[in-house]
């Protein structure tokens, strides 16, 4: 894993990291890019300066993920971790950032009542 030296975000990029080490089975090769982000701004941020055609995968838990050998090449978003924020709105739906977990998520459906 090599973390880049110069980096204009907030978040960790890293270079050809393992992403058996973010699957639940513990497979697969290197991501040529994976990138955590600080926040929703940072993410943006992040995202804004990616070439459109560079292949583009998102994950989460790893816990449905198979990884080839061979890892990916191109970017992987892993929010994580990061994107947490999750809330009731006033007019009682749920606002909730791409890295809360489902789990989470259920939890306060229940919380709150809804289905």
């Amino acid at each position: 894993m090599n973390v880049a030296s110069q980096k204009p975000f907030k978040g960790r990029l890293l270079f050809d990291e393992s992403l058996a080490r973010h699957t639940s089975l513990r497979l697969g090769g290197p991501a040529d890019r994976y990138y955590v982000p600080a926040d929703i701004e940072d993410l943006q941020h992040y995202l804004a300066t990616l070439d459109c055609d560079i292949d583009l995968l998102w994950i989460g838990l790893g816990s449905n993920l198979l990884v080839r050998d061979g890892g990916f090449r191109g970017q992987v978003i892993a929010p994580l971790g990061a994107l947490r924020e999750i809330s009731l709105n006033p007019d009682g739906s749920l606002y909730a950032q791409c890295g809360v977990s489902c789990s989470k998520f259920a939890r306060v459906c229940l919380r709150h009542g809804l289905s």
